[in-house]
């Protein structure tokens, strides 16, 4: 096994560990495990973020965005609204 295959396997086993915990976000982990791929060598960077220029990616971030904007709202009305009893 050589170098750089070790530091990929224990870069993808921090990364499930992280994942497995639940103490930090998703998003957060894959972000720092990509940067930190992409610092130790392990990738190009050009090559490492390239996947994010993809249409799906732009699709999928707004849909993210909509729904939390609905969640907060229904978060907000079900908070102000009287109880009925």
């Amino acid at each position: 096994m050589t170098s750089h295959q070790a530091i990929a396997f224990a870069i993808v086993g921090a990364a499930v560990v992280a994942f497995a915990s639940g103490r930090f976000r998703y998003d957060v982990v894959a972000l720092g495990a990509l940067v930190i791929g992409v610092l130790s060598g392990i990738g190009a960077a050009r090559a490492a973020f390239s996947g994010f220029a993809g249409d799906v990616v732009v699709i999928v971030a707004s849909a993210l965005v909509v729904i939390a904007a609905i969640a907060l709202q229904v978060a907000r009305k079900t908070r102000t609204s009287p109880r009925s009893c």
